[in-house]
C-alpha cells in the first residue's frame, strides 16, 4: 500500500514534471546561498538515510537522527527558511511550488537509493559524527557529501 501512496503524491508532480523540470534559477546563487542548499540537502540525506538504514542494517540510526534534529532543529529551520527567501526571490508567484518540487525531487532519491551495507555504514558514521560533535560537523560534513550542489545550480564566480 506504501507504494501507492507515494505514487498517488508524486501524481501532481508529474503533470507538472516538464514544466518544473526546465525551471531554473535567474540570477546566480552566493557563496552563503550555497552553504545553505549544501546544509538542507544533507539534512534531508541524513534524515532519509537515518529513518531507511535504521530496521534492516545499523539499528539506532533513527534515533541518532531525531537527537540530533531535536538539538538542533532550530538551526535547521534557520536553513530552511533562508533558503525559502532564495525561491521566493528566484521565483515569486510560484515559490512554494517549485520548492516543493525541488524538495520532493530530493527526497524520493534519497528515500527510494538501494540500500547496502556501505552506504547505510556511511550513514551511521556521518551520524554518529554529527551527534557527538555537534552543528559545525554537520557543517563540515555537508559541504563533502552535497558537493554536487554547485553541478545542480548557478554559482556566483
Amino acid at each position: 500500500m506504501r507504494p501507492f501512496v507515494v505514487l498517488a503524491a508524486a501524481l501532481p508532480l508529474i503533470g507538472a514534471g516538464p514544466a518544473l523540470g526546465q525551471v531554473t534559477f535567474k540570477r546566480c546563487l552566493t557563496e552563503a546561498e550555497v552553504k545553505v542548499e549544501k546544509l538542507v540537502r544533507h539534512g534531508i540525506f541524513l534524515r532519509e538515510g537515518g529513518n531507511r538504514c535504521d530496521a534492516d542494517y545499523n539499528p539506532g540510526t533513527a534515533r541518532m537522527w531525531k537527537d540530533f534534529d531535536t538539538r538542533f532543529g532550530p538551526r535547521l529551520a534557520q536553513q530552511t527558511a533562508r533558503r525559502k527567501k532564495v525561491f521566493e526571490r528566484e521565483f515569486k508567484d510560484k515559490a512554494v511550488e517549485v520548492m516543493t518540487y525541488f524538495d520532493g525531487r530530493l527526497v524520493t532519491y534519497y528515500r527510494y537509493y538501494p540500500l547496502s551495507v556501505a552506504y547505510c555504514g556511511q550513514v551511521d558514521k556521518l551520524l554518529k559524527e554529527a551527534t557527538a560533535k555537534g552543528w559545525n560537523s554537520f557543517s563540515r560534513q555537508s559541504e563533502i557529501v552535497q558537493a554536487d550542489v554547485v553541478q545542480d545550480l548557478k554559482i556566483c564566480r
